[in-house]
């Protein structure tokens, strides 16, 4: 094969540090250098250094450092040649290979590029349907947002985007895995996913169509529809318009974060230009860390009645710990971010902004306007309800500040605000100090689980089962093929079935196994206690057994397991008590059939 060097040295004297990094971190200029908060851990000061110079970046917290490929590999969790590739676009220098040494492009270069195919055809086919151009215009878009957010329209067609994406040589493995196409049910061919919908191209930092993003244009669920997860997408981790927001929130230092791509669009377009959108999920740790690189002020602006805002009340903890300062933005009943600055309310968004409260002074609102205060009765319910938000709040200075706050509404009150407070006090001790013992006894119970366990010893299959299914998530064993020849629903117990089924999902959506998305969506199932078993407790020697092994013991023990229950109709006919035409009599025979032939071809 004919040699190959990429330019390195043409691609890293053309291309600014600064610039590259900028997309990903929020930089400020000290003295010659420029810092900023590392994307690479969590940390409160700066210590994220870019030498302009030198092209070369360092982190004095973690001791991360390098050239531009070092960053783009690290923060894009990219190959070295796809770090080259990327940058070489982004800095106009022309990669040109010999027909022999050429390579392919990786897969992330070709979902990129069907999404880029995409993104055109959903464009022009804007310009074409009046409809649509009529609903943009409604909703109160000038072409100049249109153009500058890239907005498209899919149209009321099953098939119009993959016959054009056949056209510009797309292939049809390199669509499915973008989202762009779906396989029929019955397997005979695919369509389009995207039909009769406004489409918002989901852009990442480095302004490259990641995924999309359809809203339908009339009363059709879902009314939302996104990209599913892909090599580029990733919802957990990814923010709508943060692209555009990143530079804007260097200068404010706060992000506005909203539930809609609409929202995000009228607030960046009304002024807000520091404001994104969550991907239709509750903020997660993930979209925490890309946060971090930028702020840590962030103001939450949900629908107050929208599963978004419960969510977000939820995500509380996740912000607190990474040391976010977070407030809450009251919105009117019944508006959200779009209504209100397309009516023309800009001044009153702004002043919403900055009468934003602090989560714990939010929730203890909503608890305080749930009750009558004009009566007794109505004060203690209310109290009794804000006392066990008070006693989540771990800072010390603001309890005390809310306590004060509170005390007016203490039936007490009148005797001596002390009093009230005192009371007000003890009561939320008394919550903290039951708080306190639940977990201690909670982690007891957790210390004397794996003795617990010890009285039911797993099975030589269950314990192949699981041994698998780690090896699957550990070392990227091919899922598709595992559960080819054991699908999840024939896994010995429930919790197995279930983390089966999670494991083929996500390896046939993305390609890989990511510990967090697992993790996330095994939480609450029955297979949520396997995973942690899994994870924390299989020895690395175990993962080095070979699968075919593996596999070989349970499809024995398959076989064992029928061959029983052959014995057992087998009896049963000899006896008469089953005869032709019986449901089990069928099944002795499908057995048999079973059971002569190698196990799943």
């Amino acid at each position: 094969m004919d040699s190959f060097r990429y330019p390195v040295e043409e691609i890293r004297e053309k291309c600014d540090l600064v610039e590259i990094v900028s997309a990903y971190v929020a930089l400020r200029k000290r003295g010659k250098t420029f810092i900023g908060l590392c994307p690479f851990h969590n940390e409160k000061t700066p210590s994220f250094n870019v030498n302009p110079d030198r092209q070369w970046w360092k982190c004095f917290g973690c001791g991360e450092g390098g050239d531009v490929f070092d960053f783009v590999q690290k923060i894009d969790n990219a190959s070295f040649p796809e770090a080259v590739e990327r940058l070489a676009q982004k800095c106009g220098v022309k990669i040109d290979r010999s027909e022999k040494g050429a390579r392919e492009y990786s897969e992330r270069e070709r979902i990129l590029r069907a999404n880029n195919v995409a993104s055109a055809f959903f464009r022009s086919a804007m310009m074409r349907s009046q409809a649509a151009k009529d609903y943009l215009v409604k909703r109160g878009l000038t072409d100049s947002s249109i153009e500058k957010y890239r907005l498209g329209y899919a149209p009321d067609s099953w098939d119009q985007l993959m016959e054009h994406l056949a056209k510009e040589r797309v292939s049809q493995a390199d669509a499915v895995r973008a989202g762009l196409i779906v396989p029929r049910e019955n397997s005979q061919g695919f369509y389009d996913r995207f039909r009769s919908r406004l489409i918002f191209p989901i852009l990442d930092t480095s302004e490259r169509v990641i995924a999309f993003g359809g809203r339908a244009m009339g009363d059709v669920e879902p009314k939302y529809l996104n990209s599913p997860e892909s090599p580029l997408f990733a919802k957990n981790k990814t923010l709508y318009g943060l692209n555009f927001a990143r530079h804007a929130v260097s200068k404010e230092d706060r992000l506005i974060v909203v539930e809609g791509y609409m929202d995000a669009i009228a607030a960046q377009e009304a002024g807000f230009e520091h404001t994104v959108a969550t991907m239709g999920t509750a903020l997660t740790t993930e979209h925490v860390s890309v946060i971090s690189r930028f702020t840590k002020n962030v103001v939450l602006a949900f629908d107050a009645d929208s599963a978004g805002m419960n969510a977000a009340l939820r995500s509380a903890p996740i912000f607190e710990q990474a040391g976010f300062s977070v407030r809450i933005m009251s919105m009117p009943k019944g508006e959200d971010p779009d209504s209100m600055l397309r009516g023309g309310d800009v001044s009153r968004f702004a002043a919403l902004i900055e009468q934003a409260q602090p989560i714990p002074d939010y929730r203890i609102g909503l608890a305080l306007a749930k009750h009558d205060l004009s009566t007794d009765t109505g004060k203690v319910e209310a109290l009794n309800e804000a006392v066990v938000v008070l006693a989540e709040v771990d800072g010390a200075m603001d309890r005390e500040r809310l306590i004060r706050e509170l005390a007016r509404y203490h039936p007490n009150f009148g005797t001596g605000m002390t009093l009230a407070e005192d009371q007000i006090r003890g009561d939320m001790s008394r919550i903290r100090s039951r708080s306190t013992r639940r977990h201690s006894r909670g982690a007891a119970l957790e210390d004397k689980a794996p003795a617990a366990r010890e009285d039911k010893p797993l099975s030589l299959v269950q314990k192949s089962e699981r041994l698998l299914l780690g090896i699957i998530i550990f070392r990227g064993a091919e899922a598709s093929k595992v559960f080819e020849r054991l699908p999840p629903k024939e896994f010995t117990d429930e919790s197995a079935q279930i983390l089966a089924e999670l494991l083929g999902r996500q390896s046939a959506q993305t390609g890989k196994i990511d510990q967090e998305t697992l993790r996330a969506e095994a939480a609450g199932t029955p297979a949520e206690s396997l995973l942690n078993d899994l994870l924390f407790g299989l020895d690395e020697s175990e993962l080095n057994h070979p699968v075919e092994q593996i596999m070989a013991v349970i499809e024995n023990h398959k076989k064992n397991e029928k061959r029983q229950r052959m014995r057992e109709l087998s009896r049963k006919i000899n006896e008469g008590s089953i005869k032709r035409g019986d449901e089990e009599y069928e099944e002795y025979y499908r057995l048999a059939r079973e059971t002569s032939s190698p196990w799943r071809r």
